[in-house]
């Protein structure tokens, strides 16, 4: 009998040996952080807990480990270990790829090989805001308004009584808004009919959430009637653009705000809200509000708004009733989308600009006439970049397929090639997939169609016939369109955020020739 129990507790020793916390397998936890919303992602695997490498960490993959954690929505999503390395350092898995919507980060993509630089303070971290809620209402826009608060599932307002610029600029920042322009009281955003959350609130300026500040306690509530916190950020700029149809008044519905560019959610998404997109862009009446988005393609961007429910007579989007900024309901990943009646059919053409390469590119296999503008490939693959970059404005660009080839399966006959723009600092000498991940937005013609692959690696593929394509580039917009430069239809838009100088891009496959418009 005293064999047996010793044989127990040694089993129950051995069991705890990679499990010093007791962490189930398949889970995940913070560590490294006074605030149980912060800090570096622990993920547990098949019973072995350890780091996640920041290798393509972005605030999508924070997105679902805030919610997965029940810690709202992501402040931050840093990398390089910045809350310091926990004492066990085996990293488990990186290169996580995660939509924003799923219900577990290890329900994501990702590599369980992690490279051999991520043993070096690479490790991924999280920073959220905490369970609770914030929104500004019944103001301009997004970054200005009435103070209210979510707590336990219940909406609420903040009291006046000590509310200052320390306490605007908290919110501001939380919120992405830039900082703090102003604060109000005495209700300058009208009265709202909530019970009062919070009273009393003093915060330092350095806190992340409101929340965080000092404050009498939830639901403690002192204020006199009509006494509601405001403020005004120095963001809230914000506009409304449609994009991927090639027409300003139809397209998949995406905001600017604090120059990051997002998606609306389908969710609630119907035509009273596409009434007021549509006016807002004096773009007539709506025709339909298009939701699960298979005509414009989702985004790749966060979505900023969700639970969109306008009655119709707004003047601006901004103005509708919505769930608070950057709170994501959907279930997937599913943007809204407008067709109004006035279409403004953009034409690329007017932006156009000359297009040549430089001379000294040629080698022995790859020709490059003396203007520049005429190129043949007699070997290996080659990629050259136009001659001028661009760092601002709208640019138009043209590329005739195999001037001397028309046929109708010319596409068939011959090897690929690639077009479109490439960041500066991207390498064209080495490169499987040229992906906007690396800096390259192209349109691509393989074996049997043409493809793109957009900024969550999938790719989407076209069929027909090319012997002119046009390349329409707004740097601001951070837009990348392809066209058939022939009937001037729209292929496809990338959209981007540009950091750098872009440059055309020319690659050609043995035995391809094109001439630059």
């Amino acid at each position: 009998m005293l064999g047996y129990i010793v044989f127990l507790l040694l089993a129950l020793r051995a069991s705890a040996v990679f499990c010093p916390d007791c962490v189930d397998t398949d889970v995940v936890r913070l560590s490294n952080a006074a605030d149980p919303c912060a800090g570096v992602v622990l993920v547990t695997i098949d019973g072995l807990e350890g780091t996640m490498c920041d290798l393509y960490w972005d605030i999508n993959d924070a997105a679902v480990v805030c919610r997965q954690l029940g810690c709202g929505a992501p402040i931050s999503a840093p990398g390089g270990s910045v809350f310091g390395a926990p004492l066990y350092r085996l990293p488990r898995i990186s290169n996580v790829g995660c939509r924003g919507d799923e219900s577990s980060v290890l329900k994501c993509s990702y590599s369980s090989s992690p490279p051999v630089s991520c043993d070096k303070k690479r490790d991924a971290s999280v920073q959220c805001t905490g369970p609770d809620q914030i929104r500004l209402v019944n103001g301009p826009s997004l970054c200005a308004g009435r103070v209210e608060v979510r707590h336990n599932g219940v909406w609420g307002k903040v009291c006046d009584d000590a509310w200052d610029q320390k306490d605007a600029s908290v919110v501001c920042r939380q919120l992405r808004c830039g900082a703090g322009q102003s604060y109000q009281y005495n209700s300058s955003f009208g009265i709202s009919p909530l019970p009062v959350l919070m009273s009393n609130v003093q915060c330092q300026g350095d806190e992340h959430a409101l929340w965080k500040c000092a404050q009498r306690g939830w639901n403690f509530n002192t204020c006199p009637t009509g006494r509601n916190a405001g403020l005004t950020c120095a963001g809230g700029a914000d506009t409304v653009r449609l994009v991927n149809s090639g027409d300003a008044c139809s397209g998949r519905v995406e905001i600017k705000h604090e120059n990051r560019w997002g998606t609306v959610c389908d969710s609630d998404w119907d035509k009273n809200d596409a009434e007021v997109v549509c006016r807002q862009l004096n773009c007539g009446s709506a025709i339909r509000a298009e939701t699960r988005n298979d005509i414009f393609r989702n985004g790749v961007f966060p979505v900023w708004m969700s639970d969109v429910r306008c009655t119709g007579a707004e003047k601006s989007l901004f103005d509708c009733p919505r769930a608070s900024w950057g709170f994501n309901s959907c279930p997937w990943r599913s943007d809204g989308g407008v067709q109004c009646r006035e279409s403004r059919v953009l034409d690329p053409t007017v932006f156009r600009a000359p297009l040549s390469v430089d001379p000294k590119a040629a080698d022995g296999t790859l020709l490059i006439s003396s203007d520049g503008k005429d190129l043949r490939n007699l070997g290996l693959d080659r990629c050259v970049r136009g001659s001028a970059g661009v760092t601002s404005g709208r640019w138009y660009w043209e590329v005739n397929i195999d001037p001397a080839v028309r046929v109708q399966d010319a596409k068939m006959m011959l090897g690929h090639w690639r077009l479109g723009v490439a960041s500066a600092s991207a390498s064209t000498r080495i490169q499987v997939r040229y992906a906007p991940q690396d800096g390259f937005w192209v349109l691509t013609q393989g074996l049997s169609a043409y493809n793109v692959i957009d900024e969550t690696d999938r790719e989407h593929l076209f069929i027909g016939t090319l012997y002119n394509v046009g390349i329409f580039v707004d740097y601001e917009e951070g837009l990348v369109s392809f066209y058939d430069a022939d009937t001037k239809k729209h292929l496809y838009t990338h959209t981007a955020t540009f950091k750098e100088k872009i440059y055309p891009l020319i690659c050609l496959a043995s035995g391809r020739h094109v001439y630059l418009q």
